[in-house]
């Protein structure tokens, strides 16, 4: 028998178990620490929580740590060094090549100056990865694919720090030689889109920094406060759509984790796309099952002709939109109107 008393517990219990998860992370963290900067920085200018896919790439660097190696990383001799990797949190002797979410996501909406080639992508093509608006209607079955990136967690960098870092082969060759070298094919698909050319309309960053990923997307948005969009799990499965949120902004920045030792990020607003929050549920209980974020890019001209979201759709270069889940590693930022 549940008493009076029992149930003003679990209600307390549930209330202390529910403070925000930025609160929570803000009161683990030293004030010697450079996390303890960037929950700052990001409470300044980012109107929601930190998701857990940023907090824990936060660096786990002392103060003192960040003055050393910055003055480090700035003489011409130095490269990573296992106490370095270490103390940073960085991928320095893990080998990784199986880059799929930037090749998929960048791809989408980048014609590549080699007569508009895409990078080499999958013979494997999942069907349910681009769909049209008309799937958003309440109560619609839809299939939900894999949304989880299983790429090495890694940390940002201190501000600092990365700011000596240019992403070009010669500097990430020279600075970090064993990481390049292990894991040489996802940091040449880094470098490549990185590098490559903003298309018409398109602006593009590759941010190095958690700080210099949020002042991007302000510049972007032309915008002081923002909000951060991200998919709240990686559930798989048929599920029905309870609600659809469409955030009404003129414009959107899309970022994409890329593999570099450290963490890091490909940014970048394409004008003509929408941004939807939608709820799912199970099929029979109707119970909840998560919030996924979907972008929809409304122009496909500039598209090439054999991407691969033409051929799941079955139209061609600015026929249609399509539209794509986001990852539980990516972010949509939009202005905090």
């Amino acid at each position: 028998m549940v008493t009076s008393h029992s149930l003003t517990f679990l209600l307390l219990f549930h209330l202390a178990f529910s403070l925000s998860f930025t609160f929570f992370a803000s009161a683990q963290v030293s004030p010697s620490s450079i996390s303890s900067d960037q929950i700052k920085f990001w409470s300044e200018n980012v109107h929601n929580e930190m998701p857990e896919s940023i907090f824990k790439k936060l660096s786990p660097l002392t103060k003192w740590d960040r003055n050393y190696y910055t003055k480090m990383i700035s003489k011409s001799d130095f490269s990573e060094s296992p106490n370095f990797c270490t103390l940073a949190k960085l991928s320095c002797s893990s080998e990784y090549d199986d880059f799929k979410s930037v090749k998929e996501a960048y791809a989408m909406t980048k014609a590549y100056k080699n007569n508009g080639a895409l990078p080499s992508q999958s013979n494997k093509v999942d069907e349910f990865s681009y769909f049209r608006l008309s799937i958003f209607r309440e109560g619609n079955k839809l299939h939900l694919s894999d949304l989880e990136e299983k790429i090495p967690n890694r940390a940002f960098l201190p501000q600092e720090i990365a700011s000596k870092i240019s992403i070009s082969r010669k500097n990430i060759r020279k600075i970090f030689p064993k990481s390049y070298e292990l894991s040489k094919s996802s940091i040449e698909t880094t470098l490549s889109y990185c590098n490559a050319e903003a298309m018409k309309g398109e602006i593009k960053n590759c941010p190095k920094s958690l700080e210099e990923m949020i002042s991007f997307s302000k510049f972007a948005l032309s915008k002081n406060k923002l909000l951060a969009l991200t998919s709240q799990s990686t559930r798989t499965g048929d599920f029905l759509i309870k609600k659809i949120k469409k955030f009404d902004r003129p414009k959107v920045v899309a970022c994409h984790e890329v593999y570099l030792p450290f963490a890091a990020y490909f940014c970048h607003s394409i004008s003509s796309s929408q941004i939807y929050a939608v709820d799912l549920i199970e099929a029979e209980t109707r119970l909840s099952v998560n919030t996924v974020i979907a972008i929809c890019h409304m122009d496909t001209s500039r598209w090439p002709a054999n991407h691969v979201a033409f051929k799941i759709l079955k139209f061609s270069p600015g026929e249609g939109e399509a539209c794509h889940w986001m990852s539980n590693i990516d972010l949509a930022w939009i202005a905090d109107d």
